[in-house]
């Protein structure tokens, strides 16, 4: 499956993003429905608006992936997420976006408690049909692959996974390698994008990870060796945020992100570019 992440089109309408993911011929998309960057639209707050969403993937072949996203912490109030998963779960999303708190925030400490939260996080969410994803980032308190393992097994709970985006996981020192060493069942997505082989210094990382990535083929990240190890039925979730790319329509954006990583695709496994996936 083959899905269109918000972040490689936003600023946008969620109406526009169905559009272009559909136009694009995706097999899903990501919805963000809380705010994260003062431009993002808040649907939660807009009943009318959400009712024009589930019409309009009512009315495409799409699926929802993931919805996004949650900042999980030692204080996240739980019972104030549960019209959010409602929601996600109408929707008929697969998974949730977690990250933790940024790193300057995040008490080790405090982490005990941050881990409870999770586990309760996972069992509301299983709840409604969604599993809870962890995004490791090298600028957040969970910071790596090992990071996002250790906090999960701690959790103890079955209903969560982990997001694999190909720059958090070469940004934290990881590599292709570091994910065929772990169970398989414990990858909810792999997101797909490039950049450069050397990392920006340690200040602008957020800033390239939000406007400066590049689309699959461009960079020099190890993508075909992370596709090589990925089992073939985990998700894969295009996030391609690129200010240079901003004078490009929602759908020009779309249809490059879904060009450049079917051509990844096949030069991998073979498969025809344009194809659509199942589920």
């Amino acid at each position: 499956m083959l899905s269109l992440s918000p972040l490689t089109v936003l600023p946008c309408s969620p109406l526009e993003l169905i559009d272009a993911a559909e136009a694009a011929e995706f097999d899903a998309v990501g919805l963000r429905l809380v705010p994260v960057l003062p431009t993002d639209v808040d649907v939660m707050a807009d009943a009318v608006l959400r009712r024009a969403i589930e019409r309009r993937l009512s009315a495409t072949t799409l699926r929802v992936l993931d919805i996004e996203v949650i900042r999980i912490g030692p204080d996240t109030d739980i019972a104030a997420l549960v019209p959010l998963l409602q929601y996600a779960g109408e929707l008929g999303a697969r998974n949730l976006a977690v990250t933790s708190l940024a790193g300057a925030e995040y008490e080790p400490v405090d982490e005990p408690r941050m881990v409870r939260k999770l586990a309760e996080l996972g069992e509301a969410a299983a709840r409604r049909g969604i599993q809870p994803m962890i995004e490791f980032m090298v600028f957040r308190g969970i910071a790596t692959l090992d990071d996002a393992i250790r906090v999960i097994a701690r959790a103890g709970h079955q209903n969560l996974g982990i997001c694999v985006d190909a720059l958090h996981l070469q940004r934290s020192g990881g590599t292709p390698e570091s994910i065929s060493r772990i169970p398989p069942q414990l990858i909810s997505c792999v997101q797909l994008c490039d950049a450069p082989a050397s990392a920006p210094a340690p200040q602008d990382i957020p800033r390239e990870a939000r406007y400066d990535r590049l689309y699959p083929g461009e960079g020099a990240l190890p993508l075909r060796e992370l596709l090589a190890v990925v089992p073939p039925d985990i998700p894969l979730s295009v996030e391609v945020p690129c200010a240079a790319q901003s004078g490009l329509s929602v759908t020009e954006r779309a249809d490059k992100a879904a060009r450049c990583t079917r051509e990844l695709i096949a030069s991998v496994h073979g498969r025809r570019p344009g194809s659509r996936q199942g589920m």
